[in-house]
């Protein structure tokens, strides 16, 4: 018989892989891979397929559209509204305003560093922040708190 349990943690672990990979190629380009964005949504799906994690459809919905219209506003980047829609289909309910907080909180850091590093090297227009560092940490620090990964 499969322990389930330990399906459980490899799914997230292997989502954690993948967003790391993510923070890899945000920091260096600023892109965030659609493949990255399909697997972990596959991933969440076979997790809930294993009896843990949840399908919060109407926070990713809720999400994914008032993320567009952020886009569209020139807010935030593509690469962010996706990963985080993928994520909080993963997410209970009760548990995507602490994953938002936390999210936030780790954001901001990386916004005073690119202020500093534009007054410093005297950027001229806009800086980008690679803003996937910010959702993995808050996505890995909300899956401790509901999946029990490694604890």
């Amino acid at each position: 018989m499969i322990n389930q349990g330990l399906v459980n943690d490899t799914i997230i672990l292997t989502i954690w892989l993948f967003l790391l990979i993510s923070c890899y190629t945000d920091i260096k380009y600023r892109i965030i891979s659609n493949y990255i964005v399909i697997i972990i949504f596959a991933l969440a799906i076979l997790n809930y397929a294993f009896g843990q994690g949840a399908l919060n459809y109407s926070a990713s919905g809720i999400f994914l559209v008032c993320g567009l219209l952020m886009f569209y506003c020139r807010l935030v980047g593509a690469g962010d509204i996706k990963i985080i829609t993928a994520l909080l289909i993963t997410i209970p309910s009760d548990s995507v305003i602490f994953f938002f907080a936390v999210t936030t909180f780790l954001g901001l850091p990386l916004a005073i560093f690119a202020i500093i590093y534009k007054w410093l090297k005297k950027v001229k227009g806009g800086i980008t922040l690679p803003y996937g560092v910010a959702i993995t940490g808050g996505y890995i620090v909300t899956s401790l708190t509901f999946f029990r990964v490694l604890i």
